[in-house]
């Protein structure tokens, strides 16, 4: 009965080995669709193709153009996160089927055949903000096609084992024809196929290595496009913040090395035919090993995540979506304050000096939730267009969390085009589409504000040359024939979104300045300097706004006098109602408002609270006091205090 035992268990475990990697794939398309379908449609945002003979010429104008392109038209299809990413992971098995059998690996030890692919899972999804800094648009598909390309040569050569002349002029052709289409993949392979025939054929093996060396150099004789120092490099992502490079190319440095020399390690599978007894065991490690892997690199932070469902938001001008998003990811949060709260008086009763107190203090900031300046300036934007800024902006969450990120990004490469465009400040939107242009290349995103800001300035030729382009994509077509009726009869611009709500901004002169590459610093010193007689009641909504975030009473008090100058409300929004009992009790100098009495109340309430409840530090009462008043203007003003912008 004991072998019938046996061959049960091995039944099983060779089923489990063969489903496993089926179940993993469903897992990551899922996670890849609903958890990550924001940063999917950021990245085929932040890429383009076009269906035109001058792009498509344009990009093959340096070596590794025909993969770009290749890469960049799977990248559209990232428009659909479920649609793109299940082309990915198809894509996926295939570079393990093909490594499987470039490499000879046995079945028995097939998981290992999964780790190329299990590196490009990291190159991608380790990326976080890296995103806005890559100046390669196919760099999410173009990686793996180029491994694919990569691994093809060792499945040639090893065709044409026993012929060595047609070896050698194989690869020389291959490297010859490739390298202009493929940059550094094409050498990788050639590289890969010389290590396979290295032991058998080492002539051809050595002409391999020569080839790989030369024929870079003589290409860089024909273009002019890339440096002699980057012709063996050409391929990889390239970044405009060098700091990033490292991160962001060393997977697949790993990669295409681990192409070259797998043939030599492929033999110490092989030695033996026998089955091994450990051979389960060796697949479930590496499974596992390649799994934790992935976790451990996949980019995981509420906030920029949060910042990529409210960009999209905005971009589709869903303000009550942009709001409800914000609320949804500070509300996540407030059981984790709790905790961070609770074990952190713990830890202070046991304080023996101020020194402690202090450390203990610090140690727990980055545990209560933060949101970033980029989440706040869009639900900021949100509710103004929602015309409930001035009741509502200052009972959220406030702040200024720093990035996640090896290197802060500044704001202008996440948000600078959106804010500029909606404040109608429509020369600097105009202006960071050029420098993106400038740094990262084209993008849809880039193409489309454009096209936005030649709509709403009313510039119909310029506005007429984007919609074309625009015309010649996949998803945005529909969108471009849907704006040029606007260019055909400028009247509709003040009766269609999102340009009704911008224009009411534009009432002031429209000229260039430097912003420093600090929108929001930029946006409060426009709405504070930039006044006329033809203010609108818009603009004098958004400048109050941006005077209270100053917490600058003078700034305050100028701006309210226009304000109830231009729009004249029935009843003060809350908010307001708040800053000036605040900052009358503060001068002493009351000004004089009707105020409603839940807000005298409150404010009577928050200086008894203040009189009993005293603040060592504001990190250490911070909490406390949010619990009580964090849905006030009194708060914001106290604690909200050295905010960051980028």
């Amino acid at each position: 009965m004991t072998p019938v035992v046996h061959n049960k268990q091995k039944g099983l475990s060779q089923k489990i080995l063969r489903f496993t990697p089926y179940f993993l794939a469903i897992l990551l398309w899922a996670a890849l669709t609903f958890k990550e379908q924001f940063f999917l449609r950021k990245v085929q945002d932040l890429s383009l193709f076009l269906f035109d003979g001058n792009f498509l010429s344009e990009g093959l104008k340096t070596p590794g153009g025909a993969l770009s392109l290749a890469g960049s038209f799977l990248t559209q299809f990232l428009y659909y996160p479920w649609i793109g990413s299940l082309i990915w992971i198809l894509l996926l098995f295939a570079t393990a089927r093909l490594t499987l059998k470039a490499f000879n690996i046995p079945d028995r030890y097939s998981a290992l055949s999964f780790i190329p692919a299990a590196i490009l899972v990291i190159s991608n999804l380790s990326l976080g903000y890296g995103l806005y800094i890559m100046r390669t648009p196919d760099h999410f598909f173009g990686p793996t096609l180029g491994y694919l390309l990569a691994v093809t040569p060792v499945l040639i050569v090893k065709k044409l084992s026993s012929r060595q002349g047609l070896q050698a002029a194989f690869l020389i052709i291959w490297t010859c024809l490739v390298y202009p289409l493929a940059g550094i993949y094409s050498i990788a392979g050639t590289l890969a196929a010389g290590t396979t025939i290295l032991k058998t054929n080492r002539i051809p093996a050595v002409i391999s290595a020569a080839v790989a060396f030369i024929i870079p150099l003589v290409y860089y004789n024909f273009y002019t496009s890339f440096r002699l120092a980057n012709a063996w490099t050409i391929g990889l992502p390239v970044v405009s913040d060098e700091a990033w490079t490292a991160q962001i190319c060393t997977p697949y440095y790993i990669l295409l090395a681990l192409a070259v020399i797998a043939p030599l390690l492929s033999g110490l599978l092989n030695k033996n035919n026998d089955n091994k007894p450990y051979a389960f065991t060796i697949q479930a490690v590496t499974a596992s090993i390649l799994v934790i892997l992935v976790l451990g690199f996949w980019f995981r932070d509420d906030n920029f995540h949060t910042e990529l469902a409210m960009s999209e938001a905005v971009d589709n001008y869903d303000w009550q979506k942009t709001v409800d998003i914000f609320k949804q990811a500070t509300q996540s949060h407030s059981g984790s304050d709790a905790k961070a709260y609770e074990a952190r008086t713990r830890k202070l009763s046991q304080a023996k000096s101020n020194d402690e107190i202090l450390d203990i203090t610090d140690q727990f900031e980055s545990r209560f939730y933060e949101p970033t300046r980029t989440m706040v300036l869009y639900r900021d934007l949100a509710l103004l267009k929602l015309n409930k800024a001035l009741d509502m902006a200052f009972t959220m969450k406030d702040g200024g969390r720093a990035q996640k990120s090896r290197t802060q990004i500044p704001m202008v490469y996440q948000a600078a085009r959106q804010l500029y465009f909606q404040y109608g400040v429509e020369n600097m939107c105009y202006r960071w589409c050029m420098e993106d242009i400038v740094e990262h290349g084209w993008s849809y995103n880039t193409l489309r504000y454009m096209a936005e800001y030649a709509i709403v300035t009313k510039e119909n030729n310029m506005a007429g040359k984007y919609l074309d382009k625009l015309s010649k994509t996949l998803f945005y077509r529909k969108w471009a024939q849907s704006r040029k009726r606007l260019i055909q009869d400028n009247s509709l611009i003040n009766t269609t979104e999102p340009y009704k709500s911008i224009v009411p901004y534009m009432c002031y002169d429209n000229n260039m300045s430097n912003d420093m590459a600090k929108p929001e610093v930029h946006l409060i010193n426009h709405f504070l300097s930039s006044q006329s007689a033809q203010a609108t009641p818009e603009f004098d909504r958004a400048a109050l706004l941006f005077a209270m975030r100053t917490q600058d009473i003078t700034s305050f008090r100028q701006r309210l006098v226009f304000y109830l100058r231009s729009n004249n409300p029935d009843k003060l929004p809350r908010g307001v109602q708040e800053a000036a009992i605040l900052y009358g009790d503060l001068q002493k100098d009351p000004i004089g408002l009707p105020y409603d009495k839940t807000v005298k109340d409150s404010y009577e309430s928050f200086k008894k609270y203040v009189n009993s409840h005293s603040i060592r530090s504001i990190k250490e009462s911070a909490y406390p006091y949010y619990l009580q008043f964090g849905k006030t203007f009194y708060y914001f003003y106290y604690f909200i205090r050295n905010l960051q912008t980028y």
